[in-house]
């Protein structure tokens, strides 16, 4: 009985072996030239293996796996048939010829139209310094309004920071100027001076508000008598500027500044309107 279970037990095994080597069998789909050199890598993995039991003298081990290089060489002797046979077959007979496809209609193309550049200002004594002129107020309540205007020369960006912040190469500009300032502070003090000052601009893309536009920043110092000392000021502000037929840009500013001095200052809402000029 139990010899019969035995020869069952064994049975089965060899269907479920053999089974499962037609689906091995079935699952390679490599080419007769890739299973070629893949026997080839193969061998050379045998050989170093040899080399290797063989020092160590397990002469059972040599031996299984000699056996397993003759049966791989056997193998692909198969293999290499296939691949010569598939090398000596006729090539496939060449596609029938294409017809002939006329050709396309001559289609005309127009240049588009060269927009015109806008006309620089002409300089006023050939030195081609560009400048602006502005006057505005600073005033926080009644009393502490103050006059402000003054001049200033524009410069470009040395060190293009308009291309790294996305933007076009000439987006970033800056101002040094030399302006004054008449009125009073928050103390009613008579606040008087004459301001060196530093902007940085950042023009905005025309399409972000469909004109014109940009904001800034100003750092300024105001210069007195020697018995009075100065303190930094400044101001942060956004503009528009268009043509207004004066011979350059016109611009308008709106924001928040300061004009200080040792113990009195006057600050709050600020407006600017100025000119650009070409000296």
């Amino acid at each position: 009985m139990k010899l019969k279970k035995l020869f069952s037990c064994f049975v089965l095994l060899a269907f479920v072996l053999v089974l499962l080597g037609s689906f091995i069998a079935q699952a390679d789909t490599r080419t007769p030239a890739q299973k070629l050199a893949a026997g080839n890598n193969y061998l050379k993995s045998l050989d170093a293996k040899i080399i290797v039991y063989r020092k160590q003298r397990n002469l059972k081990r040599v031996k299984t796996l000699q056996d397993q290089k003759k049966a791989t060489i056997k193998q692909m002797k198969i293999w290499k048939a296939e691949v010569m046979a598939a090398e000596a077959a006729p090539p496939p007979p060449p596609p029938p010829p294409r017809r002939a496809t006329p050709p396309p209609p001559e289609t005309r193309t127009v240049a588009p139209r060269a927009v015109p550049k806008k006309a620089q200002p002409d300089s006023m004594f050939g030195l081609g310094i560009r400048t602006t002129i502005d006057g505005g107020y600073i005033t926080g309540s009644g009393k502490t309004t103050s006059f402000i205007g003054g001049v200033a020369m524009i410069m470009d960006d040395a060190m293009a920071l308009g291309p790294m912040m996305g933007m076009a190469e000439d987006a970033v500009k800056y101002k040094i100027g030399l302006g004054g300032t008449y009125g009073k502070d928050y103390s009613d003090h008579t606040f008087n001076a004459i301001l060196v000052t530093f902007d940085g601009i950042l023009h905005l893309p025309d399409e972000w508000t469909g004109m014109q536009s940009y904001v800034g920043g100003q750092v300024n110092y105001p210069v007195y008598k020697s018995d009075v000392a100065g303190a930094p000021g400044g101001a942060v502000y956004c503009g528009i500027q268009g043509d207004a037929g004066l011979g350059g840009l016109t611009y308008g500013e709106v924001g928040y500044g300061a004009n200080r001095r040792e113990g009195y200052s006057t600050k709050g809402f600020l407006v600017k309107i100025g000119q650009h000029l070409v000296l």
